[in-house]
């Protein structure tokens, strides 16, 4: 069976809050007025594995202390 490609979202430490208010609540600005974008509240890691289980755990080995966001996960079909 073919390793998938999995696109896993990665939080920036001490973003979380920031993070779920930009990508769930669609927030554009934090309670400090700072304006919020994909890029300051995380990233994005193409992540090989068997399964999805498989890619999260080497990404949780690679950035370890970070969180992940488990429900935002894609299967990355353009290879």
């Amino acid at each position: 069976m073919a390793k998938a490609n999995y696109l896993i979202r990665v939080i920036h430490k001490g973003r979380e809050k920031d993070y779920f208010d930009f990508w769930r609540r669609h927030t554009a600005i934090n309670a400090a007025g700072e304006p919020l974008t994909a890029d300051i509240v995380g990233f994005e890691v193409m992540q090989s594995g068997n399964d999805v289980d498989e890619a999260i755990a080497s990404v949780r080995r690679k950035h370890a202390g970070l969180q992940i966001d488990t429900q935002s996960i894609r299967i990355d079909e353009t290879g």
